[in-house]
């Protein structure tokens, strides 16, 4: 890997697609010729329309969309056919270097952009594109009174309002910013641990910060203060701050805006690295700074091939039409079924999952291939019996029951006292102390003996899944819902969650309604996803509502039924288990107060 694939893995900086690009400034300029600032008629009121406008893009690595944004205006200029080249030429030059700005971090990528322009368009060839400069969007000059001269070299703040003369903010701020979590490269590089401490403590941000924030949260809400009154901001981001708790400042922030239309992307990949697609499901983000606040745009469900299609055969699916003022800060639920999911939450008698149940994510081994044995490996290396646990992974849980594959066993130190008492475990785990050893999270805890060099990285609801005799498992990502009972006490890593009922006799009414067409419903469109992947965190699984006790003993049958044909030794009739499963669904609905073939339609809508 070269240096520069190193440095956009750590910065989150993945370049857009030109096909995306020109879509999305289609879209802007659609918005700026419907609102009549931009002027088709004529040339000359194209021109004296356009030349009052300012474009920017705060985040501009390789210039893809600057290149875009040139190449639409050199094509608009080309079909006026009847006017002079060096007029149109001369226009294009003057608008190039006088309303169109930009920032980057990365100076290597800025000089990029540069010979990009300079080559595609021969009149720029020697401009210095004065108004395309290196520096850190979001950090700004206070950062001087609060670092050291050898730290703010390494950050590179910068000021919007000494870099460009006259300044006067932006009529169209459009782009794609860097994507990584400030927690989790909190502690990697310094440079990144300034941003973190910059942003948490600067005067511009404090009142904005949340420790678990994107760092794109912040371009989004930069990109939104550079507006001038009317100026739209259109930005490509991961769809997660819709949904995500720690954005919830984002979305106040986005609130006191006129959103346009939210595009969400879903499960269409859009970046690759090394030829290799990217899993960030991503949406296309439009606001316009204006003090009315309408209805705006939803689009979802786009197919999968939307960005390889000609621009003609392009037609976006049906939109909703969402009011901002029924959308929460805490978190947004875009949904056709919004009152019904409003009418199932605002109901008193039903239970939250979390008030009867404790959720519990799985231990963090921290070395997991090395705790984690099959058979073989346990037999050849004589693991004593009492530091092992059964294990379960993703793959172990399948709906209804885990999976008779299931045959790993897992050493739990915290059963060890004394390494010595053990003389296999003690040999097999020497043999793997460098593994256990490395990586900066583990010494970090081994230095602070916070752990032993053979424990796990954190015991994460270790009494939890030591002393439930009944559970139920579920990995922590699914395309569908996948719970499965549990009585053998298995013990799960951090992509696995154990829900434990507080009255045992609750244990099969849950289970019915986890694995019912009715979670899917919820987790679809009041859950939490990661594009066509549904997450089982903690806190939506939560917030499930569970029907009152009178209810779920109705439930327990049907459950009880499928499990007992899942446990016979013959083959397993599934004509009859579905046949069940139609009617638990059937059940489900009329507990919800759904229509009896809503969930059955709904499913099968979306497989």
């Amino acid at each position: 890997m070269d240096h520069n694939q190193k440095y956009r893995k750590k910065t989150g900086e993945f370049y857009t697609p030109s096909s995306v690009v020109d879509f999305m400034i289609e879209r802007v300029v659609n918005q700026l010729v419907s609102s009549k600032r931009v002027e088709l008629g004529s040339y000359h009121q194209f021109t004296e329309s356009l030349s009052k406008l300012r474009f920017c893009d705060p985040s501009i690595g390789n210039g893809n969309f600057i290149l875009g944004l040139l190449k639409w205006l050199w094509n608009v200029l080309r079909s006026y056919s009847n006017v002079d080249g060096k007029l149109k030429a001369d226009f294009f030059y003057h608008f190039v270097t006088s309303n169109v700005y930009g920032v980057e971090l990365n100076s290597n990528a800025l000089e990029i952009c540069k010979t990009r322009i300079s080559k595609t368009y021969s009149i720029f060839q020697g401009e210095s594109f004065v108004n395309l400069k290196c520096g850190n969007s979001i950090i700004d000059v206070d950062a001087k009174n609060m670092f050291s001269s050898t730290q703010l070299s390494k950050m590179n703040p910068f000021s919007w309002e000494e870099s460009f003369s006259e300044f006067d903010t932006f009529d169209v701020i459009i782009g794609n910013p860097p994507y990584f979590n400030l927690k989790k490269i909190e502690t990697r590089t310094e440079g990144t641990q300034l941003l973190f401490s910059y942003l948490k403590n600067s005067n511009h941000w404090k009142h904005l910060f949340r420790a678990s924030s994107d760092i794109y949260y912040f371009f989004i809400m930069k990109s939104l203060s550079l507006l001038k009154n009317d100026g739209i901001v259109s930005l490509i981001t991961p769809n997660y701050w819709i949904e995500n708790q720690y954005a919830d400042l984002l979305r106040s922030e986005i609130l006191r805006y006129q959103i346009l239309e939210i595009i969400d992307l879903e499960g269409i990949k859009i970046f690759k690295d090394e030829g290799r697609w990217l899993n960030v499901s991503t949406c296309i983000l439009t606001v316009q700074k204006r003090s009315t606040n309408q209805t705006f745009k939803f689009v979802r469900k786009l197919p999968k091939n939307f960005f390889e299609l000609k621009k003609s055969s392009r037609t976006l699916p049906k939109h909703l039409s969402i009011n901002p003022s029924k959308l929460s800060t805490t978190k947004w639920i875009i949904s056709q079924y919004l009152s019904t999911i409003k009418e199932i939450s605002n109901n008193k008698e039903f239970d939250k999952l979390g008030d009867i149940a404790k959720i519990a994510q799985g231990l963090s081994p921290g070395v997991k291939d090395v705790f984690v044995l099959d058979q073989l490996e346990l037999k050849i290396n004589k693991i004593e019996e009492d530091v092992l646990v059964p294990f379960v992974t993703n793959r172990h849980i399948q709906r209804w029951l885990i999976s008779k594959k299931a045959d790993l066993k897992a050493i739990l130190p915290s059963r060890i006292n004394e390494l010595s008492e053990y003389p296999n475990t003690q040999k097999y785990l020497t043999k793997n102390k460098s593994l256990l050893t490395m990586g900066p999270d583990r010494k970090r805890l081994m230095e602070k003996n916070k752990i032993r060099w053979f424990d796990y990285s954190v015991y994460r609801n270790l009494s939890t899944f030591n002393e439930s005799k009944t559970k139920i498992m579920c990995p922590y990502r699914g395309l569908l819902p996948r719970f499965s009972l549990d009585k053998e006490k298995h013990f799960g890593a951090t992509d696995t969650y154990a829900i434990v009922p507080r009255d045992e006799k609750d244990t099969l009414a849950i289970l019915g309604i986890l694995n019912s067409s009715f979670t899917d419903f919820w987790f679809r469109e009041a859950g939490k996803k990661k594009g066509k992947m549904l997450e089982f965190f903690s806190i939506p699984l939560k917030g499930i509502p569970i029907p009152p006790k009178g209810e779920r003993t109705k439930i327990s049958k049907y459950v009880k039924q499928i499990l007992s044909l899942l446990n016979q030794v013959d083959e397993r009739d599934e004509i009859q288990i579905s046949k069940i499963e139609k009617e638990l669904d059937s059940e489900i609905a009329q507990i919800y107060g759904l229509e009896q073939d809503f969930l059955m339609q709904y499913s099968s809508k979306n497989k």
